[in-house]
C-alpha cells in the first residue's frame, strides 16, 4: 500500500510539473486580496486572473493577444468573441473560485468591451451554483465603434445576497439577429470597491412595524407600467426627517393611473403581512412637487385575495419631505393573505408629464410569524445525521402510538422514514423504530432507536416499494395485528416510476412486516384509523390541471384491500381562513382528546404549490368523514423564521395530547444559517428533520372554539 501511495504521489507531481501556462489557465484562480490603494478587484484580465468562460453551441470564443494595444487597454491578452448572427449568443461561466461578497467589495462591475458597432445591447449577468433567481442588467449598450471602452453594470441598489452568486454570463448584440462574423473583445473584468453597506439588520421581534424598503439595507422590488419612470437614486434633498443616503424616484409620464407595484415582499420573519397583533398601519416618505396631489396606496396578494386600496391621503406641502399614513387598521384583513404593495402618484390626474416624485422608507406592520404552537426550544427532536447511513439526509413523517394505542400497549412507539443509503450505497427512504418506556417517558425526545433499523427496509427489486417507503401511518387493527399503511415509490433504475398506496402486515407486535400490498396507485397514505369494526385510511389525491389537492377516506373492513372500500372526499382545498388553503390541503394526522367527544385532524395547506406546505390547520368531525375546518385566522402552525432549519416546507403534523398538553411532531425542510429563496420547492441544500411544538389543552379548544 505505501509503495502504491509513493507512485501515485509521484505521478501526481510529474503531472503538475508539465502543465504548461494555458493549462493553468483553465484552472480555479482565487481573487487576489482585495488592495485599499485600488477602487477594484481584479476578477478576469486573461493574463494573471482568470474566469473559464463556455459558449452556445455557434458562438466562438477564445483568449488571444490583444491585437488593439491602445488606450485605456493596452494589457497582452484578452477575451475574443465571433458572433454566428443568432439572437441570444452568450459566453457563460464555471463558478469563480469565492462567491462575490457585495456587503465587503461592492456590487458595481465593470467590463473593457471593443464593440464592432455603436449602440450594440450587452446584457451582464449574475448566476448562482446555490439556485438563486439570476439577476441581468440589460441597459447597458456600447457607446463607440472598434474602439476600446469601459462599461458599467451595477447591481448596488439590488440588495443582493453575499457569497451567493458565483457566475457571470455575458451576451453581446442581446436580442439581435445578423449575418454573422463580428467581432467582440473583451478584458478586465473588474468588481468595483464601493462604500460598504450595512447589512441589514434584524427586524426586533418585539416592535411593532418594520422598514420594508428604505433603499439601502432593505428593498422592495418596483416594477412600472409603460410610461412612467421608477428608479432608486442618491437622496438629492438630504433634510427635515429623510436624511437617507438612497431613496426611490418616479418621473410621471402624464397618464391618469401611473402606478409602481412591487414583487412579493420579503422579511426574515413571513412573507405576508400578519395585520391581527399590529394593525394595518402603513406610513411612505414622499417628496411631492406639489401640495393636495392624491397619493393612492394598495395592498395585493399572490393567495388570490381581493387588492384593498385607500384613496383618501393627499400630500400636505410641496417640495419638503413628509409622512403619509395608509391605515388599514379597521379593515379586518386577514392574515397571511397580502404580500405586495401598488403605489400610484397623481392618481386619476392627467398631467403634461415631468413631475418627480422621490419616496422612502416603507413601513408595515411587523409580520412576524403567530402561531397557536410554542416550538420547543432545543428543535430538530430528531436530526438527520451522518450515521446511521439509513437517515443521513431527512428523518421524517413520524407517527407516534401512545402507550394505549401501541403493539404492546404499554410503551410508546414510533416509526418514522429516515432517507439515506443501504449497504451497496444506493439511495432509499427506509422505515425505522423508536420507543420510550412510559414510566420516563419524556414529549419533547428520548427516543430509543430499535437495534434492526430500518425495521421496513426498501423492497426486493421488482417490489412496489423497491426504492422508498414514506409517509408511515401504523394502526393496531381488531385482530391484534399491525398495519403499516405508506407511500411505496419503485422504478427508479428503469426511469419508471411508479407510486401507490400500499400496506404491510405484521404478525409479530410490529417488528417485521409481510410483503407489500397494492391499495391505490398514483397516491400516498397520510393516516389510517381503526374504529369500529372499520379502517379509515386517508390520503391526498390530485386533481384538475392547475395543481390541487384533496383528501380522500376509504372505508373497509378489509385492512389489505380497496376492493369493496366506500371512497369518500373528506376535505376539499379553499374555504379555511384567510384562504390559506386554496390550492392544496394534504397530510392529514388524526387525534382524540380526553373528555371530548370529537375527532380533530391536522392538515398542511398551500396557496402555492402542489407539495410546499407552509402551515398547518385543523378540522373537526364527529363521525370521521364529515369535517368542519376551524374558523380562526390565527395558524395553528407555520413554517420556520428564515435561516432557521424548517425555514422551507413543513409536513405530516401529528399531535397526542400528554399532561394536558398537546405536542406537534412535524417535518421540516431547510438549511441552517442561510437564507436561499425559501419559497422555491425543496431548495438546494436542503434537509429534512423533525421538531416539536406544543400548546396547553385549553388554549387548543378555545382556538378551536369548542371550550
Amino acid at each position: 500500500m505505501i509503495v502504491k501511495n509513493y507512485i501515485l504521489n509521484l505521478l501526481l507531481m510529474l503531472a503538475l510539473c508539465a502543465c504548461s501556462e494555458d493549462d493553468k489557465r483553465n484552472g480555479p484562480y482565487p481573487y487576489p486580496p482585495k488592495d485599499p490603494s485600488k477602487e477594484y478587484i481584479e476578477i478576469c484580465d486573461f493574463e494573471n486572473t482568470f474566469i473559464n468562460f463556455k459558449t452556445n453551441d455557434r458562438l466562438e470564443y477564445s483568449v488571444v493577444d490583444n491585437p488593439f494595444k491602445e488606450e485605456p487597454n493596452t494589457s497582452e491578452k484578452c477575451g475574443k468573441v465571433v458572433s454566428a448572427g443568432d439572437m441570444w449568443e452568450l459566453i457563460w461561466s464555471e463558478p469563480v473560485s469565492k462567491p462575490f461578497n457585495f456587503t465587503e467589495e461592492g456590487a458595481l462591475f465593470t467590463v473593457q468591451i471593443r464593440s464592432p458597432k455603436a449602440d450594440a445591447p450587452i446584457y451582464f449577468k449574475l448566476e448562482s451554483s446555490a439556485g438563486a433567481d439570476a439577476k441581468e442588467i440589460v441597459t447597458v449598450k456600447s457607446t463607440v465603434a472598434n474602439q476600446w471602452e469601459t462599461l458599467e453594470f451595477d447591481f448596488t441598489s439590488w440588495n443582493l445576497p453575499d457569497n451567493v452568486y458565483d457566475k457571470i454570463v455575458m451576451i453581446f448584440d442581446a436580442g439581435v439577429e445578423t449575418e454573422g462574423g463580428e467581432e467582440w473583445f473583451l478584458d478586465n473584468i473588474h468588481q468595483k470597491v464601493g462604500e460598504a453597506v450595512e447589512p441589514t439588520p434584524d427586524p426586533d421581534p418585539d416592535s411593532e412595524y418594520i422598514n420594508y424598503c428604505n433603499f439601502q439595507n432593505t428593498f422592495i422590488n418596483f416594477k412600472t407600467n409603460d410610461r412612467l419612470e421608477y428608479s432608486i437614486v442618491d437622496n438629492p434633498f438630504k433634510n427635515g426627517i429623510n436624511t437617507s443616503k438612497k431613496c426611490g424616484k418616479v418621473v410621471a409620464a402624464g397618464d391618469q393611473w401611473e402606478l409602481i407595484w412591487s414583487e412579493p415582499i420579503t422579511s426574515d420573519y413571513n412573507t405576508k403581512f400578519n395585520f391581527s397583533k399590529y394593525g394595518g398601519l402603513f406610513t411612505v416618505k414622499v417628496y411631492s412637487p406639489a401640495a393636495d396631489i392624491p397619493v393612492y396606496f394598495k395592498l395585493e396578494s399572490t393567495a388570490w385575495a381581493e387588492a384593498k386600496e385607500l384613496q383618501n391621503v393627499k400630500t400636505t406641502v410641496a417640495n419638503e419631505w413628509e409622512t403619509l399614513e395608509f391605515d388599514f387598521t379597521s379593515w379586518n384583513l386577514p392574515d397571511e393573505t397580502y404580500d405586495k404593495v401598488v403605489i400610484v402618484f397623481n392618481a386619476g390626474v392627467t398631467t403634461e408629464g415631468g413631475e418627480v416624485f422621490y419616496f422612502d422608507d416603507i413601513t408595515g406592520p411587523n409580520n412576524k410569524s403567530e402561531s397557536l404552537m410554542t416550538r420547543y426550544e432545543n428543535n430538530p427532536v430528531l436530526r438527520y445525521q451522518g450515521a446511521p447511513t439509513w437517515m443521513c439526509e431527512h428523518i421524517a413523517n413520524v407517527a407516534i402510538l401512545p402507550p394505549n394505542e401501541s403493539p404492546d400497549g404499554e410503551n410508546w412507539w414510533m416509526y418514522a422514514r429516515g432517507s439515506g443509503y443501504n449497504a451497496a450505497n444506493v439511495y432509499h427512504d427506509q422505515i425505522g423504530l423508536f420507543t420510550q418506556d412510559a414510566a420516563t417517558f419524556n414529549p419533547t425526545g428520548g427516543w430509543i432507536a430499535n437495534e434492526n433499523n430500518p425495521i421496513i427496509p426498501h423492497g426486493a427489486p421488482g417490489t412496489i416499494d423497491e426504492d422508498h417507503l414514506l409517509d408511515c401511518a401504523p394502526v393496531v387493527g381488531g385482530d391484534d395485528n399491525v398495519y403499516f399503511y405508506y407511500h411505496a415509490k419503485c422504478g427508479q433504475s428503469t426511469n419508471t416510476l411508479h407510486s401507490s398506496l400500499a400496506c404491510r402486515k405484521s404478525t409479530d407486535g410490529g417488528y417485521t412486516f409481510g410483503d407489500p400490498v397494492k391499495l391505490l396507485d398514483g397516491v400516498g397514505c397520510s393516516d389510517a384509523i381503526y374504529h369500529n369494526g372499520k379502517y379509515y385510511i386517508y390520503y391526498g389525491y390530485g386533481y384538475g390541471n392547475d395543481g390541487h389537492m384533496k383528501v380522500d377516506c376509504a372505508v373497509t373492513s378489509d385492512p389489505m384491500s380497496f376492493a369493496n372500500a366506500e371512497i369518500t372526499t373528506v376535505l376539499w382545498p379553499g374555504g379555511g381562513p384567510a384562504n390559506h388553503d386554496r390550492l392544496t390541503v394534504n397530510g392529514t394526522r388524526i387525534f382524540r382528546l380526553d373528555g371530548v367527544n370529537k375527532w380533530f385532524m391536522v392538515y398542511q395547506s398551500s396557496t402555492r404549490y402542489f407539495d410546499f406546505p407552509d402551515r398547518f390547520h385543523v378540522a373537526y368531525s364527529d363521525d370521521l368523514l364529515n369535517w368542519t375546518k376551524v374558523d380562526n385566522t390565527k395558524p395553528f402552525f407555520k413554517r420556520g423564521d428564515a435561516k432557521q432549519w424548517d425555514q422551507g416546507g413543513i409536513w405530516f403534523g401529528e399531535v397526542f395530547e400528554y399532561n394536558n398538553m398537546l405536542y406537534l411532531y412535524y417535518e421540516g425542510w431547510g438549511c441552517e444559517g442561510r437564507v436561499p429563496d425559501r419559497d422555491e420547492v425543496y431548495f438546494r441544500d436542503g434537509h429534512s428533520s423533525t421538531g416539536c411544538a406544543s400548546v396547553s389543552k385549553d388554549e387548543f379548544l378555545e382556538w378551536c372554539g369548542l371550550n
